[in-house]
C-alpha cells in the first residue's frame, strides 16, 4: 500500500479532506444503541429524573426510532441532512421535557462520544507532516453534528498541535458525501479545483466512489473485519439488554391493567386500538417535523376517505404539541380512481396494470363508468382492460375520452390550488400498497414527494418503483410475520382501515359550481358533520385516547403501551373467537374504484363444501383467521394455528 504523501504527490493534490469518524477518530466497538443508552442515562442523571419519571432505556429507544424516521424523511427528500438539534427537539417534545434542555441532551451525546472515540495517532502524525509540507487539511464529515460540535470533539480527543483549515459537516451545509455535493462546496470554500483535492475515509461509497466521481483522488482506509464484527456483537447485546428492560416494563403494565383477564368481547377496547393510532400520530408528527427541517414548509395532504379519519386523529394529537408554522394540514379529495384517471391522461402504460388488477375482464363497462364519472358506456366491445384503454387512446371512444380528460383536468385544478407555493408535499393515506401515490408519480403530478401510510406492503406485486418514496409508519412487510406483533394488521387490514372511514362516498368526480369553484361528489351538503360522528362507535374513544396520550406529562411509557397493544391485537386478529368474528364480520368492504359493490370480510358461507374448499376460500378472504371460525366452527383453533405456522414458514423462505 502506497504511503499517504506519495499518493498525494502522484495526484498533485494540494488539499486533503479527511473523514472524521472511523478515520481521524476511531470508534471503540461500542454500538449506536449502547452509546444512546449511555447518553440517556447521563441525561436523566443530570436532570435528576427518576426511572419512574423517565426510563433511560425507553428514552434511548425513542431516540433511535426518531433518528430512523428522520433519515427516512431525508432519503425520500433526496437531499439535505438530519441535524442532531432537530432530533433532540423532537425527542424532548415527545417525552414532555422542556426543550430548553436540548443543548443538555447534545452535551450528553458528545460526552459519550468522547468516551467511545480514540485518536488515530499514526494518521495524525502523517497529517502533521503533510501540513508542514504545505498540504491544506480540512475535515469533511457526513454527520448530524454541527461543525462547532465536531471541532470540539476533535480538539478534546486528538493530541494538540494539528491545525485544520476548516471543519465541514453535512448538517451545517445540508450537502453530503453520499451524493458528492459537499465536495463542490468545499472546493468553492477552499478555492481549490476538485482535480487538486484528495479525500481520505473508510466508507466505500461516501469516501471512495463519490469523490472519484467528482474528479478527486480518493483514498480508502476501511476498519478491520474484526472491528466490524465486534461492533455488530455489541449492537446485538445492547438490543438484548433493551428488550429485557422493556419486557420487564411491559409485564408490569400487564399486571397493573389486568389485560389477561379480558374477554373476547372487550379485546378491541380503546386501550388496544388507541395506542396503535396514537403511535401512528407520534411517528407522523416526527416525520413531518423532520421533512420540514430539511425541505422547508410542508403540506400534509390527507387522502379521502380513510385519510379524513386519520387527519382528525392527527389534528387532535398535534393540537397538544407546540404550534409549527412550517407544517400545514389539508384534506385532499382523491381516490385510486381519481389518480388512475390522471395517470391515464397524463401518464404511461403503468395504469393499465392497476386497472386490470381491480377490474375483471367482463367489467369493462364498469370501468368506463368509473373513469368518466358518469353513466356512460363504450360503443365497442372489448375483451380486456388493455384493449379498452388502447381504444380510448386511439380515438375510438371519443365521447368517453373527452369526459375522462375533463375530469382529470378538474382534479389538477384542485391539486394546484392546494399545493401552490409548497416545496414539501406529504401524501398521508391509510395504505397499503400506495397505488394512489404510484399513479400520481406516473402522471408526473408528483415528482419527488413523500407518501406516508399506516403500513406498507407489496400485496399487489405490480412493481415497487414507488416504494423508496412510500413510508409505512407502523410496519413495512409483505405480510404478517409471527414475532412482529404489529405486522398482524396485514392479516386483517380492513379492521384498521374501516375504523377511520367516515360515512361518505369515495371521490369519483368533480363538478363546477356557479362561482367557478370545483367540488367533489364526496363534498355533499354538511359533509364535514359526518366527520364529527364517525360510523364506528369506537372511533371517538380512540380519538379521546390519542388526545390524552399527546398531553400526558408522565414518563415515556407510550412505546411500551404500543407494543403491549400490538401483542393483544395480534392475538385478536390471529386467534379470534366466534363472538368477535360475528361482531366484526358485519363490516362488508367496498370494492371502490367508482363501484358500489361490496365484499364480505370472511367470504361466503361454505359449510357444506369439502374441507379443502372451505380452507381455500377462507385463505382468500379479507380475514383468513376470522373466516376459518365460520368455516370450521368446531376445529377453528387448529386451523388458525396451521395458518399461523404457514406465515412462519413463509417468513423463513423469504
Amino acid at each position: 500500500m502506497k504511503s499517504l504523501p506519495r499518493l498525494l504527490q502522484e495526484a498533485q493534490s494540494t488539499l486533503l479532506c479527511v473523514d472524521a469518524f472511523d478515520t481521524l477518530l476511531l470508534r471503540k466497538p461500542v454500538s449506536l444503541e449502547q452509546r444512546l443508552l449511555k447518553a440517556a442515562k447521563l441525561f436523566c442523571e443530570r436532570l435528576a429524573l427518576r426511572p419512574d419519571e423517565l426510563a433511560p432505556h425507553a428514552l434511548a429507544r425513542r431516540r433511535r426510532q426518531l433518528e430512523q424516521i428522520a433519515h427516512r424523511a431525508r432519503n425520500v427528500a433526496g437531499h439535505g441532512e438530519v441535524r442532531l438539534e432537530s432530533i433532540a427537539l423532537s425527542l424532548l417534545e415527545l417525552v414532555h421535557i422542556d426543550t430548553t434542555y436540548v443543548p443538555e441532551w447534545i452535551a450528553c451525546e458528545l460526552a459519550v462520544e468522547r468516551e467511545c472515540l480514540v485518536p488515530n495517532v499514526p494518521l495524525i502524525r502523517a497529517l502533521e507532516r503533510l501540513r508542514a509540507s504545505g498540504i491544506s487539511l480540512r475535515v469533511v464529515s457526513d454527520t448530524s453534528l454541527s461543525g462547532d460540535a465536531l471541532r470540539q470533539l476533535i480538539t478534546a480527543i486528538c493530541p494538540p498541535g494539528l491545525q485544520w483549515d476548516a471543519v465541514h459537516t453535512s448538517a451545517d451545509l445540508q450537502l453530503t458525501k453520499r451524493d458528492g455535493t459537499i465536495f463542490a462546496a468545499v472546493s468553492d470554500a477552499a478555492r481549490v479545483p476538485l482535480s487538486k483535492m484528495a479525500h481520505l475515509g473508510d466508507d466505500p461509497v461516501a469516501d471512495w466512489t463519490m469523490p472519484r466521481r467528482c474528479g478527486m483522488t480518493a483514498i480508502l482506509r476501511p476498519r478491520s473485519r474484526l472491528h466490524v464484527a465486534m461492533l455488530r456483537a455489541n449492537a446485538v447485546l445492547a438490543r438484548g439488554q433493551s428488550q429485557w428492560h422493556h419486557g420487564r416494563h411491559r409485564q408490569a403494565q400487564t399486571r397493573v391493567k389486568g389485560r389477561d383477564s379480558r374477554t373476547a368481547d372487550d379485546t378491541l377496547v380503546p386501550d388496544v386500538l388507541g395506542p396503535v393510532f396514537a403511535e401512528y400520530c407520534r411517528r407522523l408528527h416526527v416525520y413531518l417535523q423532520q421533512t420540514a427541517a430539511i425541505e422547508g414548509p410542508v403540506v400534509a395532504l390527507f387522502c379521502a376517505r380513510g385519510g379524513l379519519g386519520l387527519q382528525k386523529l392527527y389534528e387532535l394529537y398535534a393540537a397538544q404539541c407546540p404550534a409549527r408554522g412550517d407544517i400545514r394540514v389539508q384534506s385532499l379529495m382523491i381516490s385510486r380512481l381519481v389518480a388512475a384517471r390522471d395517470a391515464f391522461v397524463y401518464g404511461g402504460d403503468g395504469v393499465v396494470d392497476e386497472l386490470d388488477y381491480s377490474f375483471e375482464v367482463r367489467k369493462v363497462s364498469a370501468l368506463a363508468r368509473a373513469l368518466t364519472g358518469a353513466d356512460m358506456a363504450p360503443n365497442g366491445s372489448y375483451a380486456t382492460v388493455r384493449e379498452f384503454v388502447d381504444a380510448l387512446r386511439d380515438g375510438r371512444e371519443p365521447h368517453l375520452h373527452e369526459q375522462i380528460v375533463e375530469q382529470a383536468g378538474r382534479f389538477r385544478e384542485v391539486w394546484q390550488s392546494i399545493t401552490a407555493g409548497r416545496q414539501g408535499i406529504v401524501l398521508c393515506d391509510t395504505g397499503l400498497y400506495g397505488s394512489t401515490f404510484k399513479m400520481l408519480m406516473q402522471s408526473k403530478l408528483i415528482d419527488r414527494g413523500h407518501c406516508v401510510q399506516l403500513a406498507r406492503s407489496d400485496y399487489k406485486h405490480l412493481g415497487r418503483e414507488h416504494f423508496p418514496f412510500v413510508t409505512g409508519l407502523l410496519t413495512e412487510r409483505n405480510g404478517y410475520k409471527p414475532g412482529d406483533s404489529i405486522s398482524s394488521v396485514l392479516a386483517f387490514w380492513h379492521l384498521i382501515e374501516s375504523l377511520v372511514e367516515p360515512d361518505l362516498e369515495s371521490v369519483r368526480r368533480f363538478d363546477r359550481r356557479a362561482d367557478g369553484s370545483l367540488v367533489s361528489n364526496l363534498e355533499t351538503q354538511a359533509w364535514q358533520q359526518k366527520l364529527v360522528s364517525m360510523p364506528d362507535p369506537q372511533f371517538e374513544e380512540i380519538a379521546d385516547y390519542v388526545a390524552r396520550s399527546a398531553k400526558r406529562h408522565t414518563g415515556d411509557t407510550s412505546l411500551a403501551e404500543f407494543e403491549l397493544a400490538a401483542k393483544t391485537l395480534e392475538r385478536v386478529i390471529m386467534f379470534p373467537d366466534p363472538e368477535l368474528v360475528n361482531r366484526l364480520a358485519e363490516r362488508d368492504r367496498s370494492l371502490d374504484y367508482g363501484r358500489d359493490d361490496t365484499v364480505k370480510v370472511t367470504g361466503p358461507n361454505l359449510r357444506q363444501a369439502s374441507a379443502w374448499t372451505r380452507l381455500f376460500v377462507a385463505k382468500q378472504s379479507l380475514w383468513p383467521s376470522g373466516a376459518v371460525v365460520r368455516a370450521f366452527p368446531h376445529s377453528h383453533r387448529l386451523v388458525q394455528k396451521t395458518i399461523r405456522l404457514g406465515y412462519t414458514v413463509r417468513s423463513w423462505i423469504r
